[in-house]
């Protein structure tokens, strides 16, 4: 066992430093990305190291804007985004062999006016100007077929010319598509754990493991998906556990389900999170933390064994699966909403959240109400509300294979 761990670990960093090569030797670095608002329009700003090639276009269901260039180094770090900018989030990652992908996540119809490239002046980078504005379904249905630049696929299948290129209307770097998805299900909680206890002693272990057996019920009957729950019973299990079972299955998205609590009763609403180094608000830091503590509970601390070692790749290794994560958690916030189940305020949120930290499975954790609220309480303890929540995700689940699926 022990050797096994040793060649395993030196894989490990035989394949950190591939990725530490592999990026230095990127012809191309995205240095920053910034914005300008201006009354009629949006104007985006890629400050990259050389001139290049690239192409830049917008996607329907859920809106997003493209830019796709040659296989670059990503040091644009975290990007402001004013008010204005109609922008939700940023993610970027491999697209094949050669090409690299930007997208911004919208949360409404635009079109991109121009796209053009500026050569360095002085001390000004390098250059892609992109201006956009909002505009309506119907013009955005009309332009959307659009495609600014010059990047052209082959022109970067330097590897196998046979590589099919994705179609341009792929919204992520491609996966591995299989006939039916493994979606894992996690009910947070459980045995001499009970979560967040309610009004009328309602246990958060209970209503999610409620909750994970209505939304498998309904994953199953759809014949779209497998399905796997990390504990069908009122057990305790790990943190480490429930990841090392999503992992050891083949787990293509994981769903952490749990019900939260705060000390202002008033406070209600559905709110999605992902995984990230900084939290995006204290609420959420303060939660993750009491959700990492569920360990202690049980007598186990939450230290990191010696098999975890995809933590330590972090950025490499980690990327492309937090983008795909902040992809579908967006993609079910809309459906969430859409669905009529009141939300937070900036539903979706981040945080290091220890059961979402699978390096190769997109992860998302749900509370799906507060305990701490009454109303809420008694709701979530009601079987036809808990089928509402599950329609609702089984609609983002829908929504998310659909989009990184489509054209295949």
């Amino acid at each position: 066992m022990s050797h096994m761990r040793t060649h395993y670990t030196l894989m490990t960093l035989l394949c950190l430093i591939s990725a530490i090569v592999s990026t230095a030797s990127y012809a191309l670095e995205v240095k920053k990305i910034r914005f300008g608002e201006h009354p009629d329009k949006v104007r985006m700003v890629l400050d990259i190291s050389n001139i290049s090639d690239y192409r830049a276009f917008i996607l329907s269901d859920p809106y997003r804007m493209v830019i796709d260039l040659p296989t670059f180094n990503w040091t644009a770090g975290n990007i402001n985004r004013p008010k204005h900018t109609m922008i939700k989030d940023v993610r970027q990652g491999k697209l094949d062999a050669g090409i690299s992908r930007i997208v911004f996540d919208l949360d409404r119809p635009v079109i991109i006016e121009t796209a053009f490239l500026l050569p360095k002046q002085g001390a000004k980078e390098n250059r892609i100007v992109i201006d956009y504005k909002s505009a309506t379904r119907q013009e955005f249905n009309n332009y959307k077929k659009n495609i600014h630049g010059t990047l052209k696929a082959q022109d970067y299948q330097t590897h196998n010319p046979n590589i099919p290129i994705p179609p341009s209307n792929s919204a992520r770097p491609p996966i591995t598509l299989r006939e039916k998805p493994t979606i894992i299900l996690d009910p947070g909680h459980g045995g001499q754990d009970p979560g967040a206890i309610g009004h009328n002693r309602i246990y958060e272990k209970n209503v999610v493991l409620s909750l994970a057996k209505q939304l498998k019920k309904s994953l199953l009957a759809s014949g779209k998906y497998n399905v796997l729950m990390t504990r069908e019973s009122d057990v305790f299990i790990r943190l480490k556990n429930r990841v090392k079972f999503a992992r050891k299955h083949g787990g293509d998205l994981f769903i952490s389900l749990h019900a939260d609590s705060i000390h202002k009763p008033s406070v209600h609403g559905t709110s999605v999170y992902t995984l990230s180094k900084k939290s995006s608000d204290a609420q959420t830091e303060k939660l993750a933390e009491k959700e990492n503590q569920a360990d202690l509970i049980g007598g186990v601390g939450l230290s990191v064994e010696d098999e975890q070692v995809a933590f330590i790749l972090g950025d490499f290794l980690m990327n492309e699966t937090m983008n795909q994560s902040k992809f579908f958690a967006n993609t079910l916030v809309e459906k969430l909403k859409s669905k009529r189940i009141y939300t937070l305020q900036n539903p979706h949120r981040y945080a290091g959240f220890a059961v979402l930290k699978a390096p190769d499975i997109p992860s998302i954790l749900i509370e799906a109400g507060f305990m701490s609220n009454k109303k809420e309480a008694n709701l979530l303890n009601k079987a036809s509300h808990r089928q509402k929540m599950a329609s609702a995700i089984h609609a983002g689940i829908d929504s998310y294979f659909s989009s990184i699926y489509e054209n295949k």
